[in-house]
């Protein structure tokens, strides 16, 4: 499965933290990344190993972690799913 992450609005912090953070997740490797006048993306291709819900769980704990988790969404490649996995706040 593929995760895509999109942030929509300006990452607190480089990228390349984000990439590293989750290079480091067991069964996790970015594969790609991105950015434009709409915002940025990181694509990350998990293993068939790791569980679809566990998966999800660490990609947003890694962003809220790194406090990257406003204005972004995910887009899984097994469903077309998109969630909107941001915390609530101002």
């Amino acid at each position: 499965m593929y995760i895509d992450i999109y942030f929509t609005s300006e990452l607190p912090v480089d990228r390349d933290d984000l990439e590293d953070a989750l290079n480091e997740l067991d069964g996790f490797e970015v594969v790609g990344a991105g950015a434009g006048v709409s915002g940025s993306n990181l694509d990350v291709e998990v293993d068939d190993s790791v569980p679809r819900a566990e998966a999800i769980e660490s990609v947003v704990m890694v962003l809220r972690q790194y406090k990257s988790d406003r204005g972004m969404y995910l887009r899984l490649s097994d469903t077309g799913e998109r969630i909107n996995a941001a915390q609530p706040g101002p």
